[in-house]
């Protein structure tokens, strides 16, 4: 039962990838494809969540005994990260935010997904806590950069308004 809060955390973000999975269908079967300002924010704060999510699931499978679980939820936070990755370059076109390029610590943003969705993905359930701690760093590095950047896209266009 100590795996229990985790598997909360691994259903909500379930759902957000499968959201984000049918947006993603809905949106290319249009010809032309617009996204409006809000529904750009909307996705933008999805991805929040999910990093959020992924963030909290990393740092608790240290504790996770369970094999299973612990296999599941590195595919889990692997598979956002990279939904995350793809749909980022498209609401940016978007949005006020402009993630591209911004670096951390050297690496875009983009980068930096791909190779720790890649790394999770290569060692699965062999990841150590040293891996566990470099992943959550990096998620929550991402996370902040992305706060940050929606931040100044509020006060700019708040100032605008």
């Amino acid at each position: 039962m100590r795996d229990f809060p985790v598997r909360i955390l691994m259903e909500r973000l379930e759902e957000l990838v499968l959201s984000q999975q049918k947006f993603m269908g809905l949106v290319l079967s249009e010809r032309e494809i617009r996204l409006p300002f809000g529904t750009a924010l909307e996705m933008l704060y999805g991805h929040i969540e999910m990093l959020e999510l992924s963030w909290e699931i990393i740092n608790a499978l240290e504790d996770i005994l369970d094999d299973y679980t612990r296999e599941h939820a590195l595919e889990l936070v692997a598979e956002s990260l990279s939904w995350i990755n793809f749909m980022l370059p498209y609401i940016e076109v978007f949005s006020p935010i402009f993630v591209e390029h911004l670096l951390i610590e050297g690496e875009s943003i983009s980068s930096r997904l791909k190779a720790t969705a890649s790394l999770m993905e290569s060692l699965g359930k062999d990841l150590e806590v040293f891996s566990f701690e470099e992943i959550a760093k990096t998620i929550e590095t991402i996370l902040k950069a992305i706060r940050y950047q929606l931040y100044m896209a509020k006060r700019s266009y708040d100032a605008m308004a």
